[in-house]
């Protein structure tokens, strides 16, 4: 009986294999870090002669990218130094990760479909060629949705409760504070 399954099994038709190109999720997260920066200096815009600003060099390897130089971001305010750091883009639940740290801890700003307010993580257990195809069907709608959505930065809270909160001037400040314990 297992010989005539495994004989079955190779005659079947390999699954298409989706092919990604690392290149453009590389590109965007570069191009959205910038993004962040600027809308950072906006808020920061009224304040700038009371602190010091600078970027530096940062390297990222990630799996399937390989390795490649996006911008970190320092601030100095008063005795204070709060740091930027893009950690990828290859995570799970995001298209990318910016931390931002300071003496009193760290808060993550993560790159995510603009209508996505929680993170979630489903497990399914397919029994049947059925299930197989109606979860690969709604894979794809999800898939669909998300490349179409607008990809915004947002701050996620820490877990257990995870959510992501909208990234304005107000939250933006919130979590500076947070992280030089003002």
């Amino acid at each position: 009986m297992s010989t005539s399954k495994f004989e079955e099994f190779l005659q079947e038709k390999d699954t298409e294999v989706i092919k990604i190109d690392w290149n453009i999720n590389k590109n965007f997260f570069i191009k959205k870090i910038d993004e962040f920066y600027s809308q950072m200096d906006t808020f920061l815009e009224p304040y700038k002669s009371k602190m010091n600003i600078k970027n530096e060099n940062s390297i990222i390897n990630e799996d399937y990218i390989g390795t490649y130089e996006v911008k970190k971001r320092i601030l100095h305010i008063k005795n204070s130094y709060i740091t930027f750091t893009p950690i990828g883009t290859n995570l799970i639940g995001t298209c990318g990760r910016i931390d931002m740290e300071g003496i009193n801890g760290v808060v993550k700003f993560v790159l995510v479909p603009e209508n996505n307010n929680l993170f979630k993580v489903k497990t399914s257990i397919l029994s049947t060629e059925q299930d197989k195809k109606e979860w690969q069907q709604k894979q794809n709608k999800i898939t669909n949705e998300n490349k179409e959505a607008n990809k915004i930065w947002k701050i996620v809270t820490p877990p257990p409760n995870v959510y992501y909160m909208d990234l304005d001037r107000e939250t933006f400040f919130d979590a500076l504070m947070e992280v030089i314990n003002g």
